[in-house]
């Protein structure tokens, strides 16, 4: 064993001890602003929904992303319980890293999110209307999409159909497909897909939120597939397939890319997005209103083809009166 062989051990050796370290993030009760870098006094971010003096959004957590959207109480949408979220037993055996398993990294995610997948689905109320909100969490695996939340997308697709509720909200936070999964993970993309064709069949309107950032097979599959695809905040960024430097590298100098390339002015510039809100807190009110336009619309066209079917004889007249 030579001398640069002992060093590149050591430096292995003193990059695990201090990753080992707690960085004491979450302990403290200030969090720092990417914005203004104004530090904030965490209880007070949470009483504006996770908002900074700046208007600049945090990662609003799960439960009170549905606390501020059910009208009170909601049921939980828990995910299948014999879905391997690890198909490909995923193992570093030699290298950097020897020993690691990714299944020990979804149980650290799961330990601290207390969630089973990155998804946290729900149903119940929001405005009256009757809701199944599926909402992705970064803290799990920056908000992975694999065989285990494939499967979740779907329960809670399924039982939107079934109970032929009003409304259907995703909000995206996720980095895409889990790429340690392979060809299992991808297999969402096809699958969230066909969940959503079934949801549009059933006539129910459907919402995209894009809280942060999305990108990967979950922006180029599911995400496009709503009605409406709302952008929370002018701050949210990295709506995009692949980052600058990869789409830059792919392009290879033949196009420029734009400094707001994937931010929400780029996407909405690019009419890839419908709305971008000031705030989070205009969401709900947001998505009641466009729902309700939509609903009464439907109804309308029900009840016309209804009176068609009492009465044909008189909309022959009319139609021929009009025509």
């Amino acid at each position: 064993m030579n001398w640069i062989t002992k060093w590149k051990k050591i430096g292995i050796k003193v990059k695990q001890i201090f990753k080992r370290q707690p960085v004491g993030q979450e302990a403290t009760d200030w969090k720092n602003c990417p914005q203004c870098k104004k530090i904030s006094y965490k209880p007070d971010l949470f009483n504006n929904s996770y908002i900074c003096e700046c208007s600049f959004h945090f990662d609003l957590p799960p439960k009170l992303r549905l606390d501020s959207l059910f009208d009170s109480n909601y049921e939980i949408i828990e995910s299948p319980d014999n879905i391997d979220p690890d198909p490909l037993s995923f193992e570093v055996k030699e290298g950097a890293r020897p020993g690691y398993k990714y299944l020990d990294k979804i149980k650290k995610y799961q330990k601290i999110t207390g969630q089973k997948t990155a998804l946290n689905c729900a149903i119940g109320n929001i405005s009256n209307l009757s809701a199944v909100v599926v909402c992705f969490n970064p803290k799990f695996g920056a908000g992975r999409f694999g065989p285990a939340e494939n499967e979740h997308f779907l329960k809670a697709a399924n039982l939107a159909v079934q109970k032929k509720v009003d409304i259907w909200i995703t909000i995206y936070q996720s980095s895409g497909i889990d790429v340690h999964t392979g060809v299992t993970g991808l297999a969402g993309m096809t699958k969230s897909i066909i969940a959503m064709n079934e949801i549009k069949k059933n006539k129910i309107p459907t919402f995209c939120v894009a809280a942060r950032a999305t990108a990967g097979g979950t922006y180029a599959s599911s995400f496009f597939m709503h009605d409406f695809i709302i952008v929370e905040s002018k701050c949210v960024e990295n709506l995009l397939f692949s980052g600058k430097r990869v789409t830059a590298n792919i392009l290879k100098g033949t196009d420029q890319i734009p400094d707001d390339f994937g931010t929400a002015a780029g996407i909405m510039k690019s009419g890839l997005a419908d709305i971008t809100l000031e705030s989070r807190k205009e969401l709900k009110d947001t998505i009641t209103k466009l729902a309700n336009i939509i609903l009464k619309k439907e109804n309308l066209k029900s009840k016309n083809l209804e009176e068609v079917h009492e009465n044909p004889e008189g909309f022959r007249k009319t139609t021929s009166t009009t025509s």
